[in-house]
């Protein structure tokens, strides 16, 4: 027997297969043998085990988005969104206090903290004009949404909690890239007690859909104004290749001045002029038909959504649910693929130009549907002043609500204008009953809500 021979049986004989596969893990990871570049090599080290990264970050070997609350850009704001949804739970619940990336300026920040229920109060929305219970806070399909204002600066938000198992970057990418002035802005983000607290610019006259339960079916020039903003926002995000894929009435908020969107957590942003999707997107009452047919569509499809959305502010009622009840019709799709447009539930007492417009809306062809360029200069939304009465004023408002409920109101000097109505249970108002009006709507004017007294009290 030569050495050869023997020391391969000797090699044989010692050899530790598990060593074997260490080293060749390192040598092909995933099927390639590493490169100098370190681009295989940074692949590697992000699909290394759970336990190895959470020894690393709870040595400080990693720094970490997670570690602290802290100021940042939109590029911060998303790594930190991607790193939470990435992250396993046991690596969230080792560490020892919030994390997050704010952007805004006037919210506060100190040391690497924002504490809930200290830094930052969040109290129900309750929305003054509707007789509900003190604890109600709206919801939406993917998380609540409660009022929060900073201790220090006094800034009012909204924030929308969200689990974290249901969070993905997806919910904030879209509202994080793009400013506007109808698309609420988004302040930033902070993990607290396996919850995503997204702050944002408050709706604080609550949305579209919150007034059409307490309130009923809206006015025309109501509607001509909110579909004003609601336009404008989504020719911005046209324009960069984004559909919003859920345009309702739930998904539109009033503010003291102006309407704004929410909600772009099924968002997309077009490579190309038609979007393929791998699954149906949007709120089903209100989706087109080339959205149910799931063979290609643009950003004509918020177009037909805003149809759908007009029909609904003028009726109180979706398209649809009148004629075909849903304790009859648990799914609407196949309607909606054979039957639209809804053009049989415009109002009847809808005027000529704007049943106009809700048709160039809900065009069934979406090559011949009209964009939100387009629809911003149709004649009716721009009708002659004999022909709709104003909207009365925020400031006339106020001053008509003190007069007929003899309360005093601190009211500043240099109120803007709004097209909004305060909404009483007056014989008066309820003749001229317009968009509710939440108070606090006003509280950025002249009065800021406070949270509750034990919260309020309690050291800092």
């Amino acid at each position: 027997m030569d050495s050869d021979t023997v020391d391969l049986q000797l090699l044989l004989a010692n050899l530790n297969t598990s060593e074997v596969i260490d080293i060749m893990d390192e040598l092909y990871c995933g099927g390639q043998p590493d490169v100098e570049d370190g681009t295989m090599s940074t692949f590697c080290e992000n699909n290394e085990n759970e336990d190895r990264s959470d020894s690393l970050l709870l040595s400080g070997q990693i720094d970490t988005f997670l570690s602290k609350v802290s100021r940042g850009t939109v590029k911060d704001l998303l790594d930190f969104a991607n790193q939470v949804s990435n992250t396993t739970k046991q690596m969230r619940r080792a560490q020892e206090q919030e994390s997050g990336i704010i952007l805004k300026e006037t919210i506060t920040v100190k040391g690497g903290r924002y504490r809930i229920h200290s830094d930052v109060l969040l109290f129900p929305w309750k929305l003054t004009y509707r007789n509900i219970d003190s604890g109600f806070v709206p919801q939406g399909a993917f998380g609540k949404v409660h009022l929060a204002q900073d201790r220090e600066t006094r800034t009012r938000m909204a924030c929308k909690l969200i689990p974290v198992e249901q969070f993905k970057p997806a919910d904030i990418e879209i509202q994080a890239h793009f400013q506007h002035e109808n698309i609420a802005e988004l302040f930033g983000a902070v993990l607290w007690d396996e919850t995503i607290h997204l702050f944002m610019e408050a709706g604080e006259g609550g949305s579209v859909m919150e007034k059409l339960e307490t309130c009923g079916p809206m006015r025309e020039f109501e509607i001509i104004w909110v579909t004003k903003h609601v336009l404008k926002g989504l020719e911005f995000l046209h324009s960069k290749g984004v559909i919003h894929h859920d345009i309702k009435p739930s998904n539109i908020v009033i503010m003291s001045t102006k309407a704004a969107l929410v909600d772009f957590g099924l968002s997309v942003q077009l490579n190309e002029d038609m979007y393929y999707p791998k699954d149906l997107r949007g709120t089903e009452i209100y989706m087109s038909p080339e959205v149910i047919l799931c063979r290609g569509h643009s950003t004509k499809t918020d177009i037909y959504s805003m149809g759908a959305t007009l029909i609904h502010m003028q009726t109180g009622s979706p398209p649809w649910v009148k004629r075909y009840p849903r304790s009859a019709y648990p799914s609407y799709l196949y309607i909606i693929h054979k039957q639209a447009p809804p053009l049989e539930d415009i109002a009847e007492d809808c005027s000529p130009t704007m049943r106009d417009l809700i048709k160039a809306s809900l065009e069934r062809n979406p090559n011949q549907r009209s964009s939100a360029t387009e629809l911003l200069k149709h004649e009716a939304l721009h009708p002659p002043p004999e022909d709709q009465p104003r909207c009365q004023s925020l400031d006339t408002a106020l001053f008509e609500r003190k007069r007929l409920l003899r309360k005093d109101l601190e009211l500043p000097e240099n109120i803007i204008d709004s097209s909004l109505f305060m909404s009483e249970e007056s014989d008066v108002l309820k003749r001229q009953r317009s968009l509710s009006l939440d108070l606090g709507a006003l509280a950025g004017y002249f009065n800021i809500v406070r949270g509750p007294p034990e919260v309020e009290n309690e050291d800092l």
